[in-house]
């Protein structure tokens, strides 16, 4: 039998024709047909993102081959002297990982040797060497919105790549090449080349679940006819697709991504009738394992809570505070104090110092130093008060030494706001929120209606401020930080009771001058409290789901399934995909490392246990 199999493999090898520009390394090849027939691995195929990549930054490996079920996992072998730039592998999926570079090592180039290492693996890999460059400068060619681009927008038509200096090149089609995941998502029909950009027109039906792609460039040369070699453009093409269900059904939960990669959720409220340690508010958490697509069982809190905050600590620590709830054991509910630290390396909760203020739909920032700013919140029951109070929780390696220093208070208590830390005015912004002052004794004696103020928090002061400029009176809204500093502010709505409208105009806020300016319209009126918003590319986001109010007084909605996305260098909002539900008051997990992110539960009538993921993964 062992004569026949060498037999078999020695004609394999004599008959395989290398055609030029063919992988002789194809795992379809004869050659691959033989190996596996002696018993041997087939030949393991990786493929880059790009080799050439910024300190800290991502270089993506797609492959065919599952190193997951390997004790020591997907291993990439640094060669030649120094230290090795690569300060983590994390496996996304089976077949794709994501490796990230030290932050420390700004310069240099490095080569992977593949061949040797796997070879004592008994492996055959291809490519044998990778070699790749690590510059603090811009990359050279890039595609127009970062690296990241939705599956809808490759129905346009046409991609940009800029260059970031002048450019020769022939625009030969034999000179484009697309590998990864994604590569069947676009066919090259022709380009298009100027002095610093580089447009790619192509025809076929984009890949419905996105993934990698890389656009390799062949010969592109600078004006002093310097050749560039290849230049590999990376391209994230996101798309929304199912994801699994969470074990516990859900709705005002919270999640967040680990610096490890993985993902977490927690808390929030069960379906009726449901009950978890003696109650519906959960104080239940969820591990989303992103290589087995599942969800798995993570330490549960200390105390149940829906309708709170999370935020992630300078160390990796999570920080969460307030909430409605109640500690496990005790089946009342109230407006929450307490505050609890997770450690992702003990696996563990551990109870923190307890809050002036109870308070829940508040917002917490962390700060340069890396305390914690807790600003606003409400009352749980009619008649309901707003919060003024502004706590400063020092943070400690030991929760139990952390203590609590009180700011002071708004002008207009709040909640329901958004805020965004500025880097570079050192301010924490305050933007809008709902207030609601007590009129009397009775549930309904209450007066809640939306701000347009805007409060400002100087971190190095330590004091609170009104700003000049307005918002759009408006609660339930984003804010996110651009790139140049400023902060956009988009949708939300103005009122809580029958007169509510959803708020379409955005505005962007510069810190630096204190002033405000109105921006595009959101295609869709959206509020915070049922919309999803994720940043992804370099400068794009995308929201989705929420509630649309369709009359005049604002009694009638329906819920989205519509998506849109902004982009700061187009610098306007415009439709792209479909959610694939059209939930509200779920929660969220950004992907903060790779863009995107996943919705989770939320509600069509009754709590959903089900899940999306807006990724390239």
């Amino acid at each position: 039998m062992e004569k026949i199999k060498f037999l078999f493999l020695l004609l394999c090898f004599v008959s395989c024709k290398v055609t030029p520009g063919k992988n002789i390394f194809d795992p379809n090849s004869q050659t691959s047909l033989g190996l596996l027939l002696l018993g041997v691995e087939p030949i393991v195929n990786m493929e880059f993102s790009t080799n050439r990549v910024q300190p800290g930054g991502t270089i993506y490996v797609s492959t065919n081959h599952d190193f997951t079920g390997r004790i020591d996992g997907l291993k990439l072998p640094v060669s030649g002297p120094g230290v090795s730039p690569i300060s983590q592998i994390i496996p996304r999926s089976r077949y794709l990982y994501e490796v990230r570079m030290k932050p420390s090592i700004t310069n240099g180039k490095f080569s992977i040797n593949l061949k040797d290492y796997y070879l004592n693996e008994s492996l055959l890999v291809n490519p044998e060497n990778f070699e790749f460059e690590i510059d603090s400068q811009p990359p050279g060619l890039e595609l127009r919105t970062g690296n990241g681009i939705d599956i809808s927008e490759l129905q346009s038509g046409f991609l940009d790549i800029v260059s970031n200096e002048d450019i020769v090149w022939d625009g030969n089609l034999s000179q484009v090449t697309l590998t990864g995941t994604a590569k069947n998502s676009l066919v090259v029909s022709d380009v298009i080349v100027s002095s610093r950009n580089i447009r790619l027109l192509f025809a076929g039906n984009p890949n419905s679940n996105g993934g990698i792609l890389t656009i390799s460039l062949l010969n592109v040369k600078d004006k002093a006819s310097n050749s560039h070699g290849t230049m590999m453009v990376p391209v994230n093409v996101f798309a929304f697709k199912s994801g699994p269900n969470l074990h516990v059904a859900r709705r005002s939960c919270v999640g967040i991504e680990l610096n490890d990669g993985r993902r977490i959720v927690l808390g929030g409220r069960a379906k009726k009738d449901v009950l978890i340690n003696g109650n519906g508010t959960l104080s239940h958490a969820e591990f989303y394992d992103s290589v087995s697509k599942q969800f798995v069982s993570a330490p549960e809190m200390i105390y149940r809570r829906q309708e709170f905050d999370v935020v992630k600590l300078a160390d990796g620590r999570l920080f969460v505070s307030g909430g409605f709830g109640g500690k496990v054991g005790d089946p009342s509910n109230g407006s929450l104090t307490s505050t609890e630290v997770y450690d992702p390396v003990t696996n563990t909760w551990t109870e923190g110092p307890q809050l002036t203020t109870p308070r829940q739909l508040h917002k917490m920032t962390v700060l340069p130093n890396g305390d914690v700013l807790v600003v606003g919140g409400l009352s749980p029951f009619k008649p309901f008060q707003s919060v003024a109070m502004v706590e400063l929780v020092h943070i400690t390696h030991n929760p139990a030494a952390m203590t609590v220093e009180t700011i002071g208070d708004l002008t207009d208590s709040r909640g329901k706001q958004t805020q965004t830390l500025s880097h570079s005015s050192g301010k924490v912004v305050i933007f809008g929120g709902e207030r609601s002052d007590v009129t009397g004794p009775m549930p309904n004696d209450f007066n809640a209606y939306a701000l347009d103020s805007i409060a400002v928090y100087d971190i190095n002061s330590k004091t609170l401020t009104n700003s000049s400029a307005k918002v759009y009176k408006r609660f339930n809204h984003f804010s996110h930080e651009l790139a140049n500093g400023e902060i956009l502010i988009l949708g939300g709505v103005n009122s809580r009771f029958d007169i509510s409208q959803p708020v379409l105009r955005a505005q962007i806020y510069n810190p630096v001058t204190d002033t405000i300016r109105d921006h595009k319209n959101l295609l869709f009126g959206r509020e915070w409290g049922s919309s999803f918003l994720f940043p992804y590319g370099k400068d794009q986001l995308i929201v989705a789901g929420g509630l649309e109010y369709r009359t005049i007084n604002g009694s009638t909605f329906d819920s989205i399934h519509d998506t849109e996305s902004w982009s700061e260098s187009i610098n306007r909002f415009y439709m792209t995909s479909r959610s694939l539900n059209a939930r509200w008051e779920g929660c969220d997990i950004r992907y903060s490392s790779a863009g995107g992110g996943m919705i989770l539960g939320g509600r069509i009538g009754e709590i959903l246990g089900n899940t999306e993921e807006y990724s390239f993964e």
